[in-house]
């Protein structure tokens, strides 16, 4: 072979590799782009067909934390969805019928199992359960440290305390006051009755609206139906620092906010 004449086939053969390679690689990217954007396409249809993402986060952490011999108060229509590993009774303050009639919903509601108030659950024996549901329960409660002590109560050391609460922040709620932890306090220590009213008349005045005029009447009317209105407000934060003001024996597992509500987990602490 003469000087040159590898140059002269080598050069044209190594440019239709480098060709032909371009061409694959566009072709790979091309086909790498296209199924990019069908996983976009598909995520945002699950995105848009899943349930909430307070529904979401709730699933999670039952599937996450439940498991063995638990209840749920107050479930009414929306009973949170459990693990095969629960098994679950139902506990509400009076029974399906009346119910029925304090909240009358199109749809159909789970009747209690068990009829007890949430603060002492007088028919559950002491360390008799796995696990306590109480979702958008304590801010009916009057005295919600009552309940959470209650709760510890009737679980088994290591049981879970399963919350969830309405932030007032994204709720009718967000114009009243939040609900500190000395009243809290003072309200645990001296009876609820001490603060029933003030309640009642900040509801009838910023939820119901009523003229100032009329919110004794309208205060005088929820006292006579012993309403459960949400007697406390309270946002993430606010929450977390009524119970590390408790210092109860409890490990905080998780605090998770999801949209209009937030989660609070927490495991009993042996011993």
């Amino acid at each position: 072979m003469k000087p040159g004449e590898h140059e002269d086939w080598v050069e044209p053969f190594r440019n239709r590799l480098v060709r032909r390679a371009a061409a694959g690689l566009r072709e790979q990217t091309g086909r790498l782009a296209v199924a990019r954007r069908a996983r976009r396409k598909l995520r945002d249809l699950v995105a848009r067909s899943s349930p909430p993402n307070w529904l979401r986060t709730r699933d999670d952490l039952a599937f996450r934390y439940l498991r063995g011999d638990g209840i749920e108060i107050g479930a009414l229509y929306w009973p949170l969805r459990v693990p095969g590993a629960a098994r679950i009774r139902y506990v509400d303050h009076t029974g399906g019928d009346e119910l029925r009639r304090l909240y009358p919903e199109p749809a159909e509601l789970v009747a209690p199992d068990v009829v007890d108030e949430a603060e002492h659950l007088s028919k559950f024996e002491d360390e008799s359960l796995d696990f306590v549901i109480a979702n958008h329960v304590l801010e009916h409660v009057e005295d919600p440290i009552q309940a959470l002590h209650t709760f510890l109560r009737v679980l088994r050391p290591g049981g879970i305390v399963f919350l969830t609460l309405p932030d007032a922040r994204r709720t009718f709620d967000g114009r009243r006051t939040r609900t500190t932890v000395e009243h809290l306090l003072r309200d645990h220590r001296e009876g609820p009755e001490v603060s029933r009213r003030e309640h009642y008349e900040e509801i009838a005045r910023i939820i119901d609206s009523v003229p100032e005029d009329q919110v004794a009447q309208r205060a005088d009317e929820m006292a006579s139906e012993r309403a459960r209105h949400h007697f406390h407000v309270w946002e993430l934060e606010t929450f977390v620092a009524l119970l590390l003001e408790l210092q109860l024996p409890v490990d905080i597992e998780t605090v998770q906010a999801t949209g209009f509500e937030f989660a609070v987990i927490l495991r009993k602490r042996p011993g």
